[in-house]
């Protein structure tokens, strides 16, 4: 039974990844679940981890781009070091497939950034002039709660970004992987240069 449930937990894990591959997409949770539909599985508990799906596309993205991939991910990288330098004032935090490492060159820069109003941020992008779109991000948070933060989109040097705005008093409150519910993973700046420096 255990053998078979590993098993199960593997194709699901391929099988998302080959989902967010086509769909060009780094939304894990929603790969993961349709891929699980596909073999009739609706409990939470037989769905792969998100490592097991990221490994599983880590592979295909080796197997598909090769070394091209690599340098995708390192040109990323490099790009969000600059816009979280740029926005240092707001404490960004890298989140997403950027930081993961299983990003290609349709990723989006996803960056989770802390202030006490949109204001704050919409000022510091008006005065970098950029360009921007807003939207909503429902998330769920560690003390249970689920709110809906603004989300500002915009595109620099041909790579999107998502900035996701968070009040400076949940700094400790962490948003929840839809996943798993474990907090959502990321590094500081400090922790991306690291990141850039050595590269796994």
């Amino acid at each position: 039974m255990r053998t078979g449930k590993r098993e199960l937990q593997r194709r699901i894990a391929y099988d998302a990844a080959r989902i967010l591959t086509e769909l060009r997409s780094d939304n894990i949770a929603y790969a993961c679940q349709k891929a699980a539909a596909k073999y009739g599985v609706t409990k939470r508990q037989l769905l792969p981890t998100r490592e097991e799906v990221e490994s599983a596309l880590r592979e295909q993205q080796r197997l598909l781009r090769g070394e091209g991939q690599a340098n995708t991910l390192q040109a990323l990288r490099q790009s969000a070091l600059g816009a979280m330098q740029a926005l240092h004032q707001f404490h960004p935090k890298l989140v997403g497939a950027v930081f993961d490492g299983t990003a290609d060159s349709n990723s989006r820069v996803r960056l989770h950034l802390f202030a006490d109003t949109p204001e704050e941020l919409l000022f510091a992008l008006s005065d970098m002039h950029i360009p921007w779109q807003e939207k909503q991000h429902q998330m769920q948070f560690s003390d249970g709660s689920r709110e809906t933060m603004p989300c500002f989109l915009f595109s620099a040097d041909g790579v999107g970004f998502e900035l996701t705005l968070l009040p400076v008093q949940n700094s400790r409150n962490h948003p929840l992987d839809p996943l798993d519910n474990q907090p959502i993973q990321g590094a500081t700046i400090k922790q991306l240069q690291r990141l850039i420096e050595s590269p796994a």
